[in-house]
């Protein structure tokens, strides 16, 4: 008698089961905060100025539509073109409030789109309108006059047959082929360039050109100085940093002449506990290097800071001091700050480490690809200086987060996009209603509204208003 009343008790509290076919989504915050965002900076208008690539077709979706699909998609957590599959069901969401006719709703749509990008001329020609229309007017609005100039590269492991995907340099995955691209970034955490390269490609490979290019892209803005890790360590880089009159600070590999030098310094100036730094002048035999410079040393004993950067010398890897110290070397040519200064200017440096992986695994840049080379850089140039920037953009100006390393995509997307909505009505205009029960939460959603609308950027100005800005 007890079990039948259990049981019947049991079945009145489940919850049944039913479908609608309302307009509801799970990233409510995407369709709310980033459709404002676009409306507001113009971003339709940027996009018919930056791809090159137009569509007139009567049954395409256009240019724009395929763009904020791609946009949507890697903001909602896809990595891969498919993933453009998963916003089928808040499809109509998206497109009221992105004001799109007609989002793709087939990631073939997209990637037909990108191939169209198979030649170099074109790839060039999306890169320079993007530094034209896109960045230096958001960096002209974000007043930068003064920013250290950072330099890195990445490898991005590719398990098919695309153009350029070669065997190289690969830590996490050796002997698979890979892409080796290379990035500049701005101190303030902007990507001010971007190139594809092949895997087998080495870290120094085109970087004075690389170089020459992006200071162009960023004229106006003070280089305070140079960064860039030990595969930039070049001769040929150094030396055309020198005749710009720019300062620098580069990481330096541990080679094992360099070592025995390392070795036998007596004059350490400890900094912290564990931390010592030194410095010597070397002059490689080589004569492209032109004379001597100043090396930094910083050594970490690893008993007092086990978690410590650095390397351990391979050369004295049987004795004590090889055993009990990580050291990193760097090479500058300020004269005049001390060795521990010149360590705390380069250190930032790391950030550029939490940018990248940011990129790779917020923003997918790991898994975009296609067949053809140019087709994949357009794409992850896109990513890289077009969406990574305005989303550190909103993250700094709309949502007043300043820190120094700032919030990560994935750390946004829990906060504020992954947010339930339904779409419904009020008179004759739709609404979009945010399923936020906390009011702190919903007193923040109306800040970040309100800010929205208060917002100045804008890329796209037509004759009259160029006129009375004039």
């Amino acid at each position: 008698m007890q079990q039948r009343r259990a049981n019947k008790k049991r079945k009145k509290s489940q919850v049944k089961i039913e479908f609608t076919p309302k307009f509801i989504t799970s990233w409510g915050g995407t369709a709310a905060l980033i459709s404002r965002f676009f409306e507001k900076i113009r971003f339709r208008e940027l996009v018919e100025l930056i791809f090159p690539v137009q569509e007139t077709s009567n049954n395409s979706t256009g240019v724009y539509s395929k763009i904020v699909s791609l946009f949507i998609s890697v903001l909602n957590g896809g990595t891969r073109f498919s993933h453009i599959n998963y916003l089928e069901n808040g499809i109509k969401i998206f497109e009221r409030c992105f004001n799109v006719k007609r989002l793709v709703k087939s990631f073939t749509s997209i990637t037909r789109y990108w191939n169209k990008y198979i030649y170099r001329s074109l790839t060039e020609t999306l890169l320079q309108n993007i530094i034209q229309h896109f960045l230096r007017p958001l960096l002209n609005y974000v007043g930068i006059k003064k920013d250290t100039l950072r330099f890195d590269s990445t490898v991005i492991t590719r398990y098919g047959n695309q153009e350029g995907a070669k065997k190289g340099y690969n830590p996490k995955k050796p002997g698979r082929s890979s892409h080796h691209p290379q990035i500049a970034f701005l101190g303030s955490g902007y990507t001010v360039n971007f190139w594809n390269r092949s895997g087998n490609a080495h870290s120094a490979n085109g970087i004075v050109n690389f170089y020459t290019q992006t200071r162009g892209f960023i004229e106006g803005i003070e280089i305070e100085r140079v960064l860039a890790d030990s595969g930039y360590y070049s001769s040929e880089f150094i030396q055309k940093l020198e005749e710009d009159g720019l300062e620098y600070v580069i990481a330096v590999p541990m080679y094992q002449f360099l070592q025995s030098i390392v070795y036998n310094l007596t004059e350490w100036t400890n900094v912290d506990e564990g931390i010592e730094v030194g410095e010597f002048s070397f002059s490689h035999k080589n004569e492209s290097w032109g004379g001597e410079r100043r090396y930094i040393v910083i050594r970490q004993e690893i008993r007092h800071r086990p978690k410590a950067t650095g390397k351990q010398m391979s050369l004295f890897k049987d004795e004590d001091y090889g055993k009990d110290y990580r050291h990193s070397l760097l090479v500058t040519n300020n004269h005049t700050a001390s060795p521990h200064e010149i360590w705390c200017y380069y250190r930032p440096r790391a950030n550029v480490e939490s940018i990248i992986e940011n990129l790779k695994d917020g923003f997918g840049l790991s898994a975009y690809n296609l067949k053809s080379f140019w087709a994949t850089e357009a794409v992850l140039m896109t990513i890289c200086l077009i969406l990574h920037n305005l989303v550190t953009f909103f993250i700094k100006e709309v949502l007043h987060t300043n820190d120094n390393k700032g919030k990560k995509l994935r750390t946004l997307r829990m906060e504020f996009l992954v947010v339930p909505a339904i779409m419904g009505k009020d008179g004759r205009d739709d609404v979009l209603r945010l399923g936020i029960s906390n009011q702190k939460r919903r007193a923040l959603f109306s800040d970040v509204l309100d800010r929205l609308k208060d917002l100045r950027l804008t890329f796209y100005r037509n004759a009259v208003e160029n006129m009375e800005v004039l």
